[in-house]
């Protein structure tokens, strides 16, 4: 893992380096022209990377280093500078950005994010409790892993042809590296977080990977 670590981490920070560089620059053009204020300037990514850690390389798994990404969002006088562990998720950022600009009238009904532009604009608003994870192998949408992650804790479920089923559960309050897995020892949690959260979202997104029994 440390051999991973090491050939990774400092090419991906040299990434991270030229990429402030060039944001500070649009950043920069703004002030400069006079439009700050009337625009909004939204920074984030598609995944995280593990870097070695967890012995994986990269994404497409369930651990904070690869789930968590970075979400920055300006516009000067209207949302406050803060910080905010609101679990939003990426297909919030469109309603959301519409809604910003005055077009919530607009945002199509087939649309599956929410919009938290009052969340953005004054901290009021409902919160979502959880954010869904999802893996899918090629060609077997029916199979693979899904999960929820929660102010406190991650779950994922895989389901793969000719192997049996896994459930891991991290309590990140407790264990914050995600070193343990608790599924065994709180099946409470599990089948609170798989019947109150997972499942709402499958059944909201029509998700084929419902069609074999979650239970088995």
């Amino acid at each position: 893992m440390s051999e991973l670590a090491r050939k990774h981490t400092k090419n991906y920070f040299a990434m991270i380096t030229g990429v402030d560089e060039q944001f500070g620059r649009i950043v920069e053009a703004l002030e400069a022209e006079g439009l700050s204020e009337d625009t909004i300037v939204l920074f984030t990514s598609d995944h995280g990377n593990c870097l070695g850690t967890h012995d994986q390389v990269s994404k497409n798994n369930h651990y904070e280093e690869s789930m968590r990404v970075p979400l920055l969002i300006r516009w000067p006088g209207r949302i406050p500078s803060r910080r905010d562990g609101l679990l939003i998720s990426t297909p919030d950022l469109f309603p959301t950005l519409l809604d910003l600009m005055g077009f919530a009238d607009d945002i199509p009904d087939e649309v599956e994010g929410r919009s938290f532009a009052s969340l953005f604009l004054g901290g009021e608003g409902n919160r979502p409790t959880s954010q869904l994870y999802v893996w899918v192998p090629v060609g077997q949408p029916a199979h693979g892993r899904r999960g929820v992650r929660t102010e406190r804790y991650t779950l994922m479920i895989s389901k793969m042809p000719d192997e049996p089923m896994e459930t891991v559960l991290h309590d990140n309050v407790r264990d914050p590296y995600q070193l343990e897995n608790v599924a065994d020892e709180f099946p409470d949690v599990v089948e609170r977080l798989t019947e109150d959260e997972l499942i709402p979202w499958l059944e909201k997104t029509g998700d084929p990977w419902l069609s074999t029994d979650i239970s088995s």
